[in-house]
């Protein structure tokens, strides 16, 4: 996973249980699961690249955090308005970018404190925010994880939201991802982003259930995931998607019911 590992690196200074699982009920019963369908290259690098979108907001929180509302700016010095109250601020943009040449932010970011815990929580509400090409709606909420004792940072993300794309389609996303950063500060390349959780993807007119069984690990080092087992459920079948021994490449194996694998690749 190359983008959004490398995206959602940038969000994890600011610092879930939606479980969704797949069984054969009623439903699969009526419907037979259809033995020759297959899981796409393209399908699983969508489930993986949902961060890339997401995080583009996460990037605008991590900003406001750092520098302030101020930050952001445009021909026009008015192109954006903060509200704060005692429970948090809404800031609503009107064509401003962070520095020249980067994406241009419309729309309107409302982050909700939880209460007792400003430092460590929070919600974040996205109400028809575009940066760049993207539209997004709907919610996260960032809960830092641990008590600050260690070196490593670790935090969660609970969302709840759909992403449009430049080219009108719409990915959804609803469900748990628990974010850990392993820090080797005598290598930093050797450092490694590690992606936990379950959540659902819609996408294409199709809905895809991901359960990670051992934590996807990738290292700063390297563009994609080297290590970890993800389970990834579509219309009644369910694959295992393992990313290997931490070889940093960017194979992967996809196992099927029957047990046939195949060889898939995770470049663009």
């Amino acid at each position: 996973m190359n983008k959004p590992m490398r995206a959602t690196a940038k969000a994890l200074l600011l610092s879930g249980v939606l479980a969704f699982t797949f069984s054969c009920d009623k439903d699969n019963e009526d419907n037979p699961i259809d033995l020759n369908q297959k899981v796409t290259t393209t399908e699983v690098q969508t489930i993986l690249e949902t961060d890339e979108f997401s995080s583009a907001a996460d990037g605008v929180i991590t900003d406001i955090f750092d520098q302030g509302s101020a930050k952001y700016s445009s021909k026009n010095e008015d192109c954006y308005a903060t509200t704060f109250t005692d429970t948090g601020f809404t800031v609503t943009f009107d064509n401003c970018t962070v520095e020249e040449g980067e994406e241009e932010l419309n729309g309107v970011l409302t982050v909700t404190y939880k209460e007792g815990e400003e430092s460590t929580a929070f919600m974040a509400t996205y109400t028809d925010l575009s940066v760049g090409e993207y539209v997004i709606n709907g919610t996260r909420s960032f809960t830092m994880n641990g008590n600050g004792e260690n070196e490593n940072v670790s935090f969660t993300i609970v969302s709840d939201m759909s992403i449009k794309l430049a080219d009108g389609s719409v990915i959804e996303e609803a469900g748990t991802k628990t974010f850990a950063i392993l820090f080797d500060f005598e290598n930093f390349a050797n450092s490694a982003l590690t992606i936990a959780g379950d959540w659902t993807v819609k996408a294409d007119g199709q809905t895809y259930t991901v359960r990670v069984s051992s934590d996807l690990i990738a290292n700063f080092g390297c563009e994609y995931v080297g290590k970890g087992v993800m389970a990834l459920a579509k219309n009644g079948l369910e694959v295992v998607i393992d990313f290997g021994d931490g070889t940093c490449d960017e194979m992967a194996d996809m196992t099927y019911p029957d047990g046939t694998k195949e060889e898939i690749s995770l470049k663009d």
